[in-house]
């Protein structure tokens, strides 16, 4: 069902470069600082899927139906009285979720995030409390990094035996990208392991989907 509301919704892009734009088109109130956040309040029984990026304004969301809800290094942002179909997070500090009813969930690198008397399916609800998608996650990037070290030590082991070939420069090029980049996904996780870790208030847990013609809800 999430998947036919994905094809079906009203898609938003909220970044700060955008929001100057969409604030004239649709209205929206609010300077996008901490005492006027602009605020964002329903768009009506359409189910919208919303992008957002926007790491120096204040933003509130409040009202709506959200199909699919992408987070990505931002902060500042309150999601208020709605319901998410989807949500996914990446790279965020300082959200705000209250009084939201919400089916699935993941994030990644995620921190000094407030949760308060939200609702989530039963089954997700362990997986987003534990972070279970990040911890799953950074057990790959280990062995990615692993498996990177080793091809550069079977590489640099070549170039000193004098075994230079096309395929071996390649190799030894593509362990050492993949370990660099390997390495800059832990060094990311360290410097989100420094702030506060989230914290989650009342979360109701839901026992099944119940679909209407506009958006889900979770009952």
């Amino acid at each position: 069902m999430l998947e036919k509301l994905n094809k079906k919704r009203i898609k938003y892009v909220f970044r700060r470069e955008t929001l100057e734009n969409l604030k004239k088109t649709l209205g929206f109130k609010g300077e996008g600082t901490e005492d006027s956040p602009v605020i964002i309040d329903d768009l009506g029984d359409v189910c919208v899927g919303i992008s957002i990026k926007a790491n120096e304004v204040y933003v509130v969301f409040k009202n709506l139906n959200i199909s699919r809800l992408l987070i990505i290094n931002s902060q500042n942002i309150v999601i208020e009285n709605c319901f998410v179909g989807d949500l996914e997070m990446v790279r965020c500090r300082n959200l705000t979720f209250r009084n939201n009813s919400i089916t699935t969930a993941q994030q990644l690198l995620c921190r000094s995030c407030f949760f308060e008397n939200n609702s989530v399916l039963q089954k997700q609800y362990t997986k987003f409390i534990n972070n279970t998608y990040e911890r799953r996650s950074f057990v790959a990037i280990w062995i990615l990094l692993v498996v990177g070290m080793l091809y550069t030590y079977v590489g640099v082991s070549a170039l000193l035996a004098l075994y230079v070939n096309f395929d071996s420069i390649i190799i030894l090029l593509s362990s050492i990208l993949l370990s660099i980049a390997m390495i800059y996904m832990l060094t990311l996780r360290y410097q989100a392991d420094k702030s506060p870790p989230n914290k989650y208030l009342n979360f109701a847990i839901q026992e099944k989907e119940a679909f209407s013609n506009a958006f889900i809800k979770v009952v």
